[in-house]
């Protein structure tokens, strides 16, 4: 199989958006191809974290996880940079879903049994973890484009807001789902929970989608204006600064 970027334009997977675009899927996105109001915000709004195994039977959005993180990062930094990062870390999960974290392992592992079954020795090993990053790259880079941020991002932003996701994952569990049967991997018990000043209520997709797009717009256009009056190596080190 070819890879992505060696087959023709014409040939190769796409996704039709809510605003009725052709969106190519592991390739780079054009200009205008991508309407973040209706393809990004709406859907945002629409998508159930934790696969929607909610005791309450009501959707968590993962615009609303993306909206506790960006907040909670703007109130200790006070930097659109750091709080559109996290605003925007699962932007292509409007596109792509979110695939949960246990069912890429249990992909990984059933490809694993395969490959050992056709010989570890003739195959490659494949993680699906870097397909989805694959996927990703190219929508994540058009978004972080349009919200005026750089891509990749740095890596003391980048590496926030993994920490910050991965505590407001553990957060989440203790507000949202039923009581752990098993524990979780330890890397994750050992993290401390966000101390947030409300317990997690989800909000209805409408206005988590609405919540989701109204920073978005705040924060661009903060960092449009901020790229157009700094230079690269001061917002550099403008970043460096917050992230102490």
């Amino acid at each position: 199989m070819k890879p992505a970027d060696t087959v023709p334009a014409q040939e190769a997977a796409w996704a039709q958006t809510a605003s009725g675009r052709a969106l190519p899927l592991g390739r780079a996105v054009e200009p205008g191809t991508i309407d973040v109001a209706r393809d990004i915000a709406v859907p945002l709004g629409n998508a159930g974290r934790f696969a929607n195994q909610m005791p309450t039977g009501i959707i968590y959005s993962a615009a609303q996880h993306c909206c506790i993180g960006a907040d909670y990062l703007w109130s200790q930094t006070q930097d659109p940079v750091f709080a559109m990062a996290f605003l925007l870390h699962d932007g292509h999960e409007a596109i792509l879903t979110d695939i949960p974290a246990p069912v890429l392992d249990a992909m990984q592992q059933v490809l694993d049994d395969m490959r050992r079954e056709i010989g570890a020795d003739v195959v490659p090993r494949i993680s699906m973890r870097r397909i989805k990053q694959r996927l990703a790259e190219p929508i994540d880079r058009y978004l972080h484009a349009e919200a005026g941020l750089p891509w990749p991002l740095p890596a003391v932003v980048r590496d926030r807001v993994h920490l910050l996701d991965m505590q407001l994952l553990m957060t989440e569990r203790e507000h949202l789902l039923a009581r752990a049967p098993r524990r979780w991997h330890e890397n994750l018990e050992r993290l401390p929970h966000l101390k947030l000043k409300h317990r997690i209520k989800p909000l209805s997709p409408a206005r988590a989608s609405e919540a989701w797009l109204t920073r978005f717009q705040r924060w661009s256009q903060q960092l449009h204006a901020q790229r157009s009056q700094l230079s690269i190596p001061a917002i550099a080190d403008r970043i460096q600064e917050a992230a102490r």
